[in-house]
């Protein structure tokens, strides 16, 4: 699909810029949820599948690539283990992706309180 697809199509448009907005939310959120432990993978799927985290929802065709890329940047680190029987990789927050996190959570909170202003200054709330 072209990105010419969505003018004139305001669900289409919609898709698009959740799509977009999610991507980056979905980053912190699985920091958040591992940044003071450990998890794997099917953990992370099953936090986000909560009732409350409903918009976080993600598949398993986002989450591992998503934890690959965050570990191939230093921002997580992998390691195998088998405690549960089966072979699993178990994830931690680096160093750096503590850094990381905290700026991302400073940028994500600015960011939000000015586009809430201009939504409410243009009536949207």
């Amino acid at each position: 699909m072209s990105e010419d697809t969505a003018v004139g199509n305001p669900e289409m448009e919609y898709e698009k810029w959740s799509v977009q907005i999610r991507r980056g939310a979905l980053s912190l959120a699985i920091l958040a949820i591992i940044l003071d432990g450990e998890s794997y993978g099917y953990d992370i799927m099953k936090k986000l599948g909560q009732e409350e985290y409903a918009a976080l929802q993600v598949e398993p065709s986002t989450t591992y690539p998503l934890l690959r890329r965050l570990e191939a940047r230093g921002i997580l680190e992998g390691k195998w283990s088998d405690a549960s029987g089966k072979r699993r990789r178990l994830y931690y927050v680096t160093r750096e992706g503590r850094l990381i996190s905290r700026q991302m959570v400073k940028a994500w909170r600015s960011l939000n309180d000015q586009l809430m202003r201009l939504v409410k200054e243009a009536g949207l709330e």
